[in-house]
């Protein structure tokens, strides 16, 4: 291939994931997933749109919806299969800035998901992250800004359910920290919390 025609995307062999711009709907004003369809995309960040198929899906791995008003994430799992040419290869999902109060069963349908934004959203359950450990892949999650924060020792209880994780909030989870962890403690927050 000369320099002329240097891709946009390619598919790596070593991890069988896609080089590409991510997709951008952020600050689309949507209450729900159907409130993006049709709706053009966003280029200020990125410079770029990925490359679309034949059958009109884009050709990436990375998915920022931030900046909306989603209450939930009920329709997500149908919303990125008529979406993305390879759902099951998505690994960066941006819903921070949004009104979203639980985490749904949707998430898990990911398993390549490693990033997770979810900041600046409503959350206030616990409980909702337990749904998480099943994301063996998720290295980053960011959770601040949401009414769950607030839990006393709240990092510590996020570090124990998701052990595998790297960082949290935009900050490295250090082995120190680990340490620290209290699961008795957390394990009774989790119980009370239903």
């Amino acid at each position: 291939m000369d320099k002329k025609q240097s891709p946009t995307y390619w598919w790596t062999d070593q991890d069988k994931e896609i080089i590409s711009p991510p997709l951008d709907y952020s600050f689309m004003k949507a209450v729900s997933f159907d409130d993006l369809t049709n709706k053009n995309l966003q280029t200020t960040r990125t410079g770029r749109i990925p490359k679309r198929t034949a059958e009109n899906r884009y050709q990436t791995n990375s998915l920022w919806l931030s900046h909306n008003s989603i209450i939930s994430t009920a329709k997500l799992t149908n919303f990125v299969n008529n979406t993305l040419d390879n759902p099951s290869m998505l690994s960066w999902l941006d819903l921070s800035f949004n009104e979203i109060t639980e985490i749904g069963e949707e998430f898990v349908q990911f398993s390549n998901l490693k990033i997770i934004y979810l900041h600046g959203n409503k959350m206030s359950n616990i409980n909702n992250i337990l749904k998480l450990r099943k994301l063996t892949k998720l290295r980053t999650l960011t959770l601040h800004g949401n009414p769950i924060e607030l839990l006393s020792n709240y990092r510590s209880y996020i570090v124990i359910l998701l052990p595998k994780l790297l960082n949290l909030d935009f900050s490295p989870i250090i082995m120190q920290e680990r340490k620290k962890a209290l699961p008795t403690e957390f394990f009774k927050t989790i119980n009370t919390s239903n």
